[in-house]
């Protein structure tokens, strides 16, 4: 991967607002961080499942595009497992599962810091004839 691609990844400002962090970004695959805090949390106190989500999202965006060509999500599935807590690190890891012209189908697993599996999500992509690096 590109460092030009990398760069286009870190323009995303949904997830710089949600503190999001890109850590490692491969042809098919991403890792992605954030810390969760007060003002993610639900009425039970714990971790939103929108911000969960969004965290899983951002990792399948970054695999999904990882080769410079455009890639948008057209469906995904997430299963929450585990609830999530203030002031833990959450870690969202997407692989690609199949890749085609047209199609990506990505399995992305959301982690706490003690590598529990918080979430669970089936994500897939119609890939576009743009490139962007």
């Amino acid at each position: 991967m590109t460092s030009q691609i990398l760069e286009h990844f870190k323009k995303d400002k949904y997830a710089q607002m949600l503190g999001i962090t890109i850590e490692n970004v491969e042809e098919g695959y991403a890792e992605v961080t954030m810390n969760v805090t007060e003002n993610m949390l639900n009425f039970h106190g714990t971790t939103n499942g929108g911000v969960i989500f969004s965290l899983a999202d951002v990792a399948f965006a970054c695999a999904s595009n990882s080769y410079g060509t455009t890639a948008v999500g057209i469906t995904m599935t997430m299963h929450y497992m585990k609830a999530g807590t203030v002031n833990e690190k959450m870690k969202a890891v997407a692989k690609e599962d199949t890749k085609s012209n047209r199609l990506g189908l990505y399995r992305i697993e959301v982690f706490n810091e003690q590598d529990e599996l918080i979430a669970l999500a089936e994500g897939m992509v119609y890939r576009k004839k743009e490139t962007f690096a």
